[in-house]
């Protein structure tokens, strides 16, 4: 239609984004043009710092570094991705590591210092397990695109060639706290008499977490060129809107008995988690103040950024009522 403004839109392959290039989901005067983007910023990423992109789906790790280092990007408060992050913290069997406290002192690998699963988990358990994390030492394989302003922070960076698992594995690092999406190696960690997790209750502690503060820790955020911003103040708002949609659309969906997954009982499943969770997806700064306010100081503790930044650095100024 003449006079749409065509908008880069990151591919996404979640359940709650896909009636977006399904075309169920409409944004008046827009029309979508599906994009491959990487979440990931291993590098610098030209397109983002100078604002030459649409609409991408970013990893939480780079957001707040990204907006403090005055890349052109604004993020919608639409968490596109979460995962619970106690799973993911894996410790060596014989190093004597009962709980949280014992982490101290000792060296923990991991892909990647800075990135969602490495802030929710330091940020956690320094708050909630009494963990003096400026004890902990960090063995990571890529280096960080922005700078750490921490100057107590201890990383050291290592051949990225043997994987964070394979030297917890081999007993170069005491823990592992690192995201993995691969059910091999899901399969080896879980079942090697040589690891344990420091959360075997993992899904009660989680739970728990949701249930006393509300956080359910998102991974990814959904985030705009500022240059767009600019020019069209009013884009921000209907995205968010549509995010919306397509996430109910997808609810309805499941409920309906066309979601289309692999689950037994998947309707019957999403009913019991919207009666113990309610909205674990929720979208919109109030519903999200106890998240967004852990994100913004675990940043800044962590050295991630000069500041504790405000709602009105963070988010598109059409987003800032949601």
């Amino acid at each position: 239609m003449a006079g749409e403004l065509e908008l880069p839109f990151s591919e996404m392959r979640y359940d709650i984004t896909m009636p977006f290039f399904e075309g169920r989901v409409k944004i008046d005067g827009v029309k979508l043009k599906p994009t491959k983007t990487s979440s990931m910023v291993f590098a610098d990423y030209p397109q983002l710092r100078e604002g030459d992109f649409g609409v991408c789906d970013l990893n939480l790790g780079y957001f707040l570094p990204a907006i403090d280092a005055g890349w052109e990007l604004i993020g919608l408060p639409v968490f596109s991705k979460r995962k619970p992050v106690y799973p993911f913290i894996f410790c060596r069997a014989d190093a004597g590591i009962q709980k949280p406290k014992d982490l101290e002192g000792r060296t923990i690998g991991t892909r990647q210092y800075r990135t969602a699963i490495s802030v929710w988990v330091r940020g956690l358990l320094q708050h909630r397990h009494g963990v003096d994390i400026s004890k902990i030492a960090w063995s990571a394989q890529v280096k960080e695109v922005f700078p750490n302003y921490d100057k107590t922070t201890r990383i050291d960076y290592v051949d990225s060639k043997k994987s964070a698992a394979d030297r917890l594995l081999d007993g170069e690092v005491d823990a592992l706290v690192t995201d993995i999406s691969d059910a091999k190696l899901l399969e080896v960690l879980e079942s090697s008499p040589k690891v344990k997790r420091l959360f075997p209750d993992y899904m009660e502690e989680d739970e728990k977490l949701y249930r006393e503060i509300g956080i359910y820790t998102p991974v990814h955020i959904i985030v705009i060129s500022k240059k767009l911003d600019r020019a069209h103040p009013e884009l921000a708002g209907k995205l968010y809107a549509a995010f919306e949609r397509a996430k109910q659309t997808a609810y309805d969906d499941i409920l309906s008995d066309r979601g289309g997954f692999s689950v037994i009982y998947l309707r019957e499943r999403a009913k019991e988690q919207f009666a113990r969770w309610g909205d674990p997806w929720k979208y919109g700064i109030r519903s999200n103040r106890s998240t967004i306010d852990a994100l913004v100081s675990y940043n800044h503790e962590q050295g991630m950024t000069r500041a504790r930044l405000a709602d009105k650095d963070i988010f598109a100024a059409s987003t800032l009522d949601t």
